[in-house]
């Protein structure tokens, strides 16, 4: 009978607290949701629902959460000052939001991070990333490694030998992941290839390449190999190795044809390079493109009656993404300074509440400590007390 009641009384709890969870669910915003990944909604639909939350003046964490989603948003159609400008409005919304979500706010610093790596303000980057990484955001391992990856990438930019011990640290908790093992040999192969040590370079390639990867790891490889041909004039194995990037991959297509056009033009196959850059010019990237690739521009012009139709209007294009991202480096270069400060001031907070909390916990310590001697003392006398009252009996 006990039995019976113990397994109803189990049944009525779990039930309760199914019911619980499930009107905690239903009270969730939709928002909340889709970012928890128990909603899929497609971009028309977050759009409207991030109006709506900004618009209407929603708690703190909603509005923090939408800004978020906005900053992604402007992230896919390359606006990337409004995207930094959206998470730096996330992160004063969440820092006032009542609950605290420290993947986001890990989230957030992660992406502004990247945007200013991207436009080559490799120390603010480092700053943002290693604020994710702070323990305190209760980061998992897979996102802690990858901003690691994230930080020694940035670092290396600027001390080198610095990102390379990380990169050397790194590349002992990844034993088990091919991918990143190989990602961490390609960067360690490009740091040997700019100290011109290229046999160690290409030592680390082709241990990348060892790796069971994926096509587009393994393109980034063969690229970095070709380029090492290139720098010593060995224009058959640099051609040999840009073929099997061209086989293999979409993603470095664009610069592979490029960089294959000028081997031909270096070897005087002129017609090959033609048809290579006439190629190269169906997948123009204007931020793909590097110096050496205006000369050829000006090549082809020399050596056919059908040049590159836009050639001079890439140059052009080029020169004012240049311009552009100066520009934009200069307003980055402020707000990120500006990120810097604060995160320094809540860094010095955090440690005055922690030596704070530290404190008050040593003094209750030590108070609880006072405490129980003096009631082992008291306790004491009164038992002497009350054994000196108590009258012996004699026999």
């Amino acid at each position: 009978m006990k039995l019976k009641n113990d397994l109803i009384r189990t049944t009525l709890r779990f039930g309760l607290l199914l019911f619980f969870f499930a009107g905690y669910s239903q009270n969730k915003h939709p928002l909340v949701k889709y970012y928890d990944g128990e909603l899929k909604l497609t971009e028309e639909q977050i759009d409207s629902v991030i109006v709506q939350i900004l618009e209407e003046n929603s708690s703190d964490y909603l509005s923090a959460l939408a800004l978020y989603q906005k900053g992604i948003n402007l992230k896919n159609d390359g606006n990337h000052l409004l995207e930094f400008t959206s998470y730096s409005s996330a992160l004063d919304y969440l820092e006032k939001a009542d609950t605290s979500d420290y993947f986001l706010h890990s989230a957030i610093l992660r992406n502004q991070g990247a945007i200013l790596h991207n436009y080559r303000l490799y120390k603010e980057a480092v700053i943002l990333y290693q604020q994710a990484l702070d323990p305190s955001y209760k980061y998992n391992m897979k996102r802690g490694i990858s901003t690691e990856y994230n930080i020694a990438l940035s670092m290396i930019q600027y001390d080198p030998k610095h990102a390379l011990s990380l990169f050397l640290k790194l590349n002992n908790k990844v034993k088990d992941d091919p991918t990143r093992q190989a990602r961490i040999y390609n960067q360690i192969g490009l740091f040997e290839k700019r100290t011109n040590n290229h046999s160690e370079a290409l030592s680390y390639f082709e241990k990348g390449l060892a790796l069971e990867i994926n096509e587009r790891v393994r393109a980034d490889l063969l690229q970095n190999i070709s380029d090492l041909y290139y720098q010593e004039n060995d224009y058959i194995n640099q051609e040999r190795y840009l073929l099997q990037v061209l086989d293999i991959s979409r993603a470095n297509r664009f610069i592979a044809l490029m960089d294959l056009g000028e081997c031909y033009i270096l070897q005087n196959r002129k017609e090959e390079a033609f048809i290579a850059l006439k190629e190269a010019e169906k997948l123009y990237d204007a931020q793909s493109l590097k110096p050496k690739h205006f000369k050829i521009f000006k090549w082809l012009k020399t050596i056919s009656d059908t040049p590159m139709e836009h050639a001079e209007k890439l140059i052009v294009e080029q020169e004012k993404y240049i311009e552009r991202m100066d520009q934009f480096k200069e307003l980055m270069k402020t707000q990120a300074m500006k990120n810097a400060l604060d995160a320094a001031e809540s860094e010095r907070r955090r440690q005055k509440d922690t030596a704070r909390y530290s404190a008050i916990a040593m003094i209750g310590g030590i108070l609880a400590l006072l405490i129980l001697l003096t009631w082992k003392i008291w306790w004491y006398q009164l038992k002497r007390s009350i054994e000196k009252n108590i009258p012996r009996v004699e026999n």
